[in-house]
């Protein structure tokens, strides 16, 4: 398939052969800005038309993070924008542990979520952990191979109140928090 030539050139071979000349200088100002106005059309036009899928949105990505309900972190690269809207649309909904693992492999993490039990007589032993009775609405959800820097506290940099230790991915995090079971508490737990 051949290249579009620019409108000028296009609009410059609609005119009459013996009506109009092409190379008056008002008549060439005309044409080309005409040209560049029907360029841009058609730039954006298909600046539009690939952003009905987030795979092509470009300057676009904006809006298909505002209508999924985003707000990327600041200076987050375009990729990793993207792969948090197409992760997004990506949730069909679903409550089984398999579901939230598949959401986070599609966001690049591997991770393991646990429902412990509480001690049952007659299934558990002795020596086995103790829970309390709240137990069996706790996921614990395991990141490994994670890449998050840890924040030590350090005085004269933190301040009075914050965690010894603060590290953690908010965007995985939120992710599944939007979507884990109404009833169900999160603790995350980052592995190397």
């Amino acid at each position: 398939m051949m290249p579009q030539p620019p409108y000028q050139e296009l609009l410059t071979r609609l005119l009459p052969p013996v009506s109009y000349s092409p190379d008056g200088p008002r008549l060439q100002a005309e044409l080309a800005s005409e040209g560049v106005a029907l360029d841009r059309a058609q730039s954006s036009a298909r600046q539009l038309a690939g952003a009905v899928t987030p795979l092509q949105a470009e300057a676009l990505l904006p809006d298909w993070e505002r209508v999924c309900g985003l707000t990327p972190p600041p200076g987050a690269p375009y990729q990793q924008r993207q792969q948090a809207v197409l992760a997004k649309l990506a949730e069909t909904g679903g409550l089984s542990i398999p579901y939230f693992t598949r959401l986070a492999a599609g966001m690049g993490y591997k991770i393991q979520i646990a429902e412990p039990q509480p001690f049952r007589a007659g299934v558990n032993r002795a020596g086995q952990q103790l829970w309390s009775e709240d137990i069996p609405w706790v996921w614990q959800v395991t990141v490994f191979g994670s890449k998050v820097r840890p924040y030590q506290f350090r005085a004269g940099q933190s301040l009075a109140g914050e965690r010894l230790t603060a590290f953690g991915d908010p965007r995985l995090e939120e992710m599944i928090q939007d979507l884990k079971p109404a009833h169900t508490f999160l603790y995350f737990a980052y592995q190397p």
